[in-house]
């Protein structure tokens, strides 16, 4: 009961998961709160950073994945096992960017998993009090 209680509720609440990343991207952050990268010193990625920043301040000239937002926007949970999840973009740059700067971008910070936990914890817990009869 609780592990398809659980798988519900990710997948339920699988937009507001991934949105947890979106926005983390948006400042350049990784899940270990570091940046996500830095732009090469050459001419061309100095050029790059300053087109970057133009677009989006808020990463301060560091990597931001968010250059379209179809690495965003396409997002997705995938289950795996059990209780196993991935997440994943379906768009076309997936896997050259999950290669250049690692799969765990795609990954929840370990305080987004924690309000994750703490939903899910309370979720369940509520079901489970609103299925425990006192007489």
């Amino acid at each position: 009961m609780i592990p398809q209680t659980l798988g519900t509720l990710i997948i339920f609440n699988s937009e507001n998961i991934v949105d947890d990343i979106r926005t983390r991207w948006l400042f350049g952050k990784s899940p270990t709160n570091d940046i996500i990268g830095k732009y090469s010193n050459s001419q061309l990625g100095r050029e790059y950073q300053a087109f970057k920043v133009s677009k989006n301040p808020r990463a301060g000239g560091n990597v931001d994945l968010t250059l379209t937002g179809s690495l965003g926007q396409k997002l997705t949970i995938f289950k795996q096992g059990n209780l196993t999840y991935r997440i994943e973009s379906t768009d076309s740059k997936f896997e050259k960017i999950a290669d250049k700067y690692g799969l765990e971008q795609f990954n929840l910070s370990l305080e987004q998993l924690d309000d994750l936990y703490d939903m899910l914890y309370l979720t369940v817990l509520e079901e489970y009090a609103d299925n425990v009869y006192l007489i």
